[in-house]
């Protein structure tokens, strides 16, 4: 490898964190995991089914929902998406995937009721009459919460005042559509699957606030909850018992109760299968500029240890260390491998550890410490052995990359002086902390 680089050319670009939208897209091996899941729901008789799609944060759970449902569209399985981060408030959050289901149900069946015969066009339009019930029945209900204006679907915006004056007089027949919602909903999917099912996929769960994700899950209980319909859900485990347990307010045993409504609302519990590190390094090794850091063995080692298989900390650090070694270039000689190397692992420490990011900007001295403590056996001693202990992964992660590590060449510690010319650089291209594993 060159002692230096050229700067990057103009080929340099940011990737972005979009999911992938199908099986052609798929770069991470989901499809094969996808493809078992999807007959899995294809053949389960006794529904509704509620599946939970569990991964700690970035690491692919719209991608894969999205290559099911491609893989389900191509069996001809009627499917709807629904994102309920875009709605903040736990009464708008109901309604809005409500509205969601009734409007893409009705939207297909407006479209086929000309395609078939007199019979079919009369069944049509009586299972289009029952959903737009459904759906004043829904935004009845939103009225009687004085909530603000709906988020679009079948009943318009403007229709809420209306319904609000109407609600006395209109009480008793809305009541009475309120207890056969389940039912007629049940009713409306039989007619619109044709007796079959309808997949219901629900996105980013983990994003919502928590009482907008119980929300959703107890919406699927109490409105949906006779259907033929197989519920997919994506949500980071940890973060869904979290919002559980504050809802039981039971700070003695809340996470274990929190754990055990999540338990009977999921009925099976899908593990998102590990992207192979192998099929990362293939699908971003391209993307690195300048194109001859892109062979290091340290650098993806350093990408193994620190960021593991998480495709959107991989992708959020290439970017930063992209722009990194574009910006240095501007101000200095092109950057050896060497000092891209440094401000790999810095990048790694701003985005992982910052706090220990900070102590640095301090005491620059800390890491060259940190580098010497691997030959000892009893690790750093004094104040670091206190830094050591207020930053737990930091040990690990300089250890991964200290000068003293056998198989790779690693550099040493850059200086102050180098220390402060590499911080000034990632304050400007360095981007956000990520966010641990286990949150959104």
């Amino acid at each position: 490898m060159p002692d230096h680089i050229p700067p990057p050319d103009d080929g340099l670009k940011l990737l972005p964190d979009n999911a992938i939208h199908g099986v052609p897209g798929d770069r991470f091996g989901f499809a094969p995991h996808a493809r078992v899941l999807c007959n899995a729901l294809e053949g389960t008789e006794d529904l509704p089914l509620t599946v939970g799609i569990f991964g700690p944060w970035g690491t692919g759970k719209s991608s894969f929902m999205n290559v099911c449902r491609d893989l389900l569209r191509q069996r001809n399985v009627p499917t709807i998406w629904f994102n309920p981060w875009k709605y903040d408030r736990k009464d708008e959050v109901w309604h809005a995937l409500i509205q969601t289901v009734l409007t893409e149900i009705a939207s297909d069946l407006e479209k086929s009721r000309d395609s078939g015969n007199e019979p079919w066009r009369d069944r049509v339009t009586r299972t289009l009459a029952t959903v737009k019930q459904l759906s004043r029945t829904a935004a009845w209900l939103l009225a009687r919460s004085a909530v603000g204006p709906l988020s679009g679907g079948i009943v318009r915006g403007e229709d809420v005042d209306r319904l609000q004056e109407t609600v006395d007089e209109q009480g008793t027949e809305a009541y009475a559509h309120v207890n056969r919602f389940e039912q007629d909903f049940r009713d409306v999917v039989r007619d619109y699957t044709g007796d079959g099912r309808l997949v219901l996929f629900i996105d980013d769960l983990d994003r919502c606030t928590q009482d907008a994700a119980i929300t959703v899950l107890d919406s699927l209980k109490l409105f949906l909850g006779e259907a033929s319909c197989v519920f997919v859900l994506a949500m980071d485990q940890q973060a869904i018992t979290e919002a559980a347990a504050a809802k039981l307010k039971d700070s003695s045993a809340g996470l274990v109760k929190g754990q055990q409504y999540l338990e009977k609302l999921i009925h099976f519990p899908y593990h998102l299968p590990g992207v192979p590190f192998e099929a990362l390094y293939r699908q971003f090794q391209t993307d690195i500029r300048p194109a001859g850091l892109a062979s290091s063995r340290e650098l993806w080692e350093l990408v193994r240890v620190a960021l593991g298989t998480n495709p959107r900390r991989v992708r959020r650090f290439i970017n930063g260390l992209n722009l990194t070694a574009a910006t240095y270039a501007l101000h200095h000689q092109p950057p050896s491998v060497h000092r891209l190397l440094q401000a790999a692992v810095l990048l790694v420490l701003r985005m992982l550890h910052p706090a220990f990011f900070l102590l640095l900007q301090e005491d620059p001295e800390i890491w060259k410490r940190f580098n010497e403590a691997e030959l000892r056996t009893t690790g750093p001693i004094g104040p670091d052995e206190v830094i050591d202990k207020q930053n737990p992964g930091v040990r690990r992660l300089l250890a991964a990359v200290s000068t003293h590590r056998d198989g790779f060449e690693f550099p040493p510690p850059p200086k102050a002086e180098e220390l402060r010319l590499l911080t000034e650089v990632l304050t400007v291209t360095g981007g956000l902390p990520s966010a641990p594993d286990g949150s959104s």
